[in-house]
């Protein structure tokens, strides 16, 4: 697990409301990608979402200590995503709501079913992207870092290191091809890497 994603997940098992917010600011734009990758329906996205933070509050107290929770949050959201998907109501509020045909809603289902999101999926994903992070030039790699690890603003990275906004995304575009490369089979699970 990231250090920050292990921080998270200490502070969830305190139980209290601001951790839990804390735990859902950070994943909440990472499930929503994941889940819309699939859906392409922003309101059942959301739902599909939401559901899957109110079972990890609910479930928090039962959580053992080496849970990862990345795997645990994509797990709830793969299956709650594919309860939708097979349930007729919702596939015909997808189908008439989206440029989706019934096949490419089937083709869509079977690839998530097919998903591993597994406790042995996100070490390898996450050696990945440490891997192709260290690849990158010093710099690079602390701007890359600052953006998608700390949610730093472009301009306050800039300001920060003493660098132009336009070298901050030179810095992030560098880093997103490099890491679109090396994750070419994880794609769906770390899509979040690659939003603005």
């Amino acid at each position: 697990m990231l250090p920050y994603d292990k921080q998270l997940f200490n502070i969830l098992m305190n139980g209290d409301e601001t951790s839990f917010k804390a735990v859902y600011d950070h994943f909440y734009p990472r499930l929503y990608y994941f889940v819309f990758e699939y859906i392409q329906h922003k309101d059942l996205a959301e739902d599909i979402v939401h559901d899957t933070f109110l079972t990890l509050w609910k479930k928090r107290t039962g959580l053992q200590a080496d849970t990862n929770l990345n795997a645990y949050l994509y797990t709830l959201a793969k299956n709650n995503s594919l309860k939708k998907l097979r349930d007729e109501k919702y596939r015909k509020t997808v189908f008439s709501s989206t440029r989706l045909t019934a096949d490419e809603i089937e083709f869509n289902t079977g690839a998530l079913s097919s998903l591993w999101t597994t406790d042995l999926t996100f070490p390898e994903v996450e050696r990945i992207i440490q891997s192709t992070l260290s690849q990158l030039p010093p710099q690079c790699k602390l701007v890359f870092e600052l953006s998608r690890f700390a949610n730093r603003k472009n301009k306050e990275i800039a300001d920060e290191l003493g660098i132009s906004v336009k070298t901050v995304e030179g810095h992030i575009t560098k880093a997103i091809k490099s890491l679109k490369v090396n994750l070419k089979d994880y794609l769906p699970l770390a899509g979040f890497l690659f939003l603005p």
